[in-house]
């Protein structure tokens, strides 16, 4: 990976591809989402490559065989994508319930109002 590459946050640009990739809907090939990616910053095709070959062993994006190469689409939308991260985020602590609690606490007045919605759907009213 170039110097450039390196300085991005660890994720940063699995993040970047995954926008492209939802943003661009179906398939899409590694130069599509590099040509895209490429107007913000320099990045080679390899690197590219890599991150989009990790993000399919993680289960994020499926492949099917083009020719030599491969195209690349999300296994899911970009909000399950979200829930399921959230919910990898949850197993690994120690306290979940406390875990919950400061994420509920840290959402805005709108964003609660809308949990408790939500959960009044699902589990109604308490």
């Amino acid at each position: 990976m170039s110097r450039r590459t390196k300085e991005l946050r660890g994720g940063e640009l699995e993040a970047a591809v995954m926008d492209v990739v939802w943003e661009r809907g179906g398939w899409v090939s590694v130069s599509d989402v590099r040509s895209v990616l490429t107007q913000a910053r320099p990045l080679s095709y390899n690197t590219v490559l890599t991150i989009m070959v990790r993000l399919f062993e993680k289960g994020r994006l499926e492949r099917r065989r083009d020719g030599r190469a491969y195209l690349y689409q999300p296994l899911q939308s970009r909000e399950r994508d979200a829930a399921a991260r959230m919910e990898q985020v949850l197993d690994k602590t120690a306290d979940r319930p406390a875990a919950l609690a400061s994420f509920v606490d840290s959402l805005g007045d709108a964003d609660r109002r809308h949990l408790r919605e939500v959960l009044n759907r699902i589990v109604g009213p308490q």
